[in-house]
């Protein structure tokens, strides 16, 4: 695993590339702390974890878009999220 890897890289590595531009662009405020918290996911699955963490977070979005006000947020809160808090 390459010690420094960009969000790009990380996307790729957890099969969340098509979510690339909303991830980015999630926080109305425009911060960009949340983008880590993919890169560090990225970096600490183990690759036979990533299929199953990839199909979570697929079926985690399409939720948050048929019953979240503001579905675009749930991007910021995935590590949150996995706890099930």
């Amino acid at each position: 695993m390459k010690k420094n890897m960009s969000f790009k890289d990380a996307l790729k590595r957890l099969g969340l590339s098509k979510y690339g531009d909303r991830i980015f662009k999630s926080n109305s405020h425009g911060e960009l702390f949340h983008i880590m918290d993919y890169i560090l996911l990225a970096k600490h699955l183990k690759d036979n974890e990533i299929p199953e963490f990839t199909k979570w977070f697929d079926d985690l979005i399409s939720h948050a878009e048929k019953t979240w006000n503001r579905p675009e947020s749930v991007f910021q809160h995935i590590p949150r999220l996995m706890k099930g808090e």
